[in-house]
């Protein structure tokens, strides 16, 4: 997966965008001026979906996820609540796990390639409910992500 934001991104934004690239363990670039087939053109050589997170009124406020050849899989409306550092480093060689019984739970699983479980044995963990995405480090919340909405 490739993490990028929206073109003149605000701070808060693209330090969201660090932060779920450390989570999931894959690249974050600054998009600058690039356009749409630029970017597309960049993750071609990447496993997994574009996702470009973009803004409201100088905040992050969407994630939207992209195919390699420019089709929306999904986008969800969000706003951003308690963000933390991560205290360690994580290593590369322990993927994220989601939870949660929500009905996007199996669709954004899926396009995140990450396993679906009840019981999470990673220490990094994504809970997924109908209207937050809470980002979890050995049981403690990074980061949670409210749902607006999603299409």
């Amino acid at each position: 997966m490739l993490i990028t934001s929206s073109r003149k991104p605000s701070i808060n934004t693209r330090a969201l965008c660090k932060d779920l690239a450390s989570f999931f363990h894959c690249e974050s670039i600054n998009r600058g001026k690039m356009g749409m087939k630029e970017v597309l053109s960049l993750i071609e050589d990447t496993p997994g979906p574009l996702l470009i997170v973009g803004e409201y009124h100088g905040n992050p406020g969407s994630l939207i996820f992209y195919t390699p050849d420019g089709r929306e899989l999904i986008s969800i409306r969000i706003s951003v609540t308690a963000v933390k550092k991560l205290q360690k480093k994580v290593s590369p060689k322990t993927p994220p796990v989601a939870t949660g019984h929500a009905d996007i739970a199996p669709i954004l699983a899926k396009i995140l390639a990450i396993e679906l479980v009840d019981e999470p044995a990673s220490p990094l963990v994504l809970n997924i409910s109908n209207d937050q995405l809470d980002f979890m480090y050995e049981g403690q919340e990074l980061f949670r992500l409210n749902i607006r909405s999603i299409r």
